[in-house]
């Protein structure tokens, strides 16, 4: 098949979806910040009251152009009461760093609104974002960084330097949020030179398994299969080794 080259990066959809899609919101900037557990009320709903929290950020992946990323969060309930207004909040940017909130309100009293439901936010800055860490809801452990055409999650210490290992999670992670999967995807086989990762790449589809080649300082993808062993990874790249491919199942 045509080869799709992509670099990932470390790691490593306003209105919400109906159940196993993903929402697409567009950045808000501006507005007041929310404290780290709940800010000020907002109007009741059938007798609930509605307030602010922090979304759970789950990971960062490449936009269309240069000023623009994908925050990915996962927020509370299925039924679309249970969330509205998720937004960034406070963006600032910086010339090492882009800073902002990432919400949403919720009635904390409303049942039914436990499960959690992915989603992305669109963020825009007004400068290309370029090579600076971006930090989410002043926490150095929602710290991501660009490397490639991906982006990786640095340590809870702020540390932002790549492992040495190409089989690290940061790595792996890194080549998923450059395939712009809904998911963590499950990792097949993986040496130094070679990835195999099965992807939900969309939540209405049937996972695939992409395979990577290590190269230029990242994964790039080479194949897409929807087959198990080694038939149709090795048809792409003949010098993938057939030992980290044939006891492979189908993809799952």
């Amino acid at each position: 098949m045509t080869e799709r080259r992509r670099r990932p990066v470390l790691w490593i959809a306003g209105a919400l979806v109906a159940a196993g899609a993903v929402l697409t919101v567009v950045l808000t900037a501006g507005g007041g910040v929310p404290g780290a557990t709940a800010a000020a009320p907002g109007p009741t709903t059938m007798g609930a009251e509605w307030r602010s929290f922090r979304a759970d950020v789950t990971g960062i992946r490449p936009g269309p152009d240069e000023t623009t990323l994908f925050v990915q969060v996962a927020l509370p309930g299925k039924d679309p009461g249970c969330v509205r207004e998720p937004r960034i909040e406070q963006l600032v940017e910086a010339k090492t760093d882009i800073r902002a909130d990432v919400v949403y309100s919720t009635r904390p009293a409303a049942g039914g609104c436990q499960d959690k439901v992915p989603a992305e936010l669109r963020l825009t800055t007004s400068a290309p974002v370029a090579d600076r860490t971006v930090i989410l809801n002043a926490d150095t452990g929602n710290a991501w960084h660009k490397l490639g055409a991906g982006w990786g999650h640095c340590d809870r210490q702020g540390t932002c330097a790549p492992p040495a290992d190409h089989c690290d999670p940061a790595w792996i992670g890194a080549a998923v949020s450059a395939a712009g999967a809904e998911s963590a995807g499950t990792t097949r086989a993986c040496d130094p030179a070679w990835l195999v990762v099965d992807l939900l790449v969309r939540q209405t589809e049937a996972p695939s398994r992409t395979a990577f080649r290590w190269g230029d300082g990242g994964w790039t993808s080479f194949a897409q299969t929807k087959s198990a062993g080694c038939a149709e990874i090795r048809a792409a790249e003949p010098k993938f080794p057939v030992a980290l491919c044939k006891a492979l199942p189908a993809p799952a």
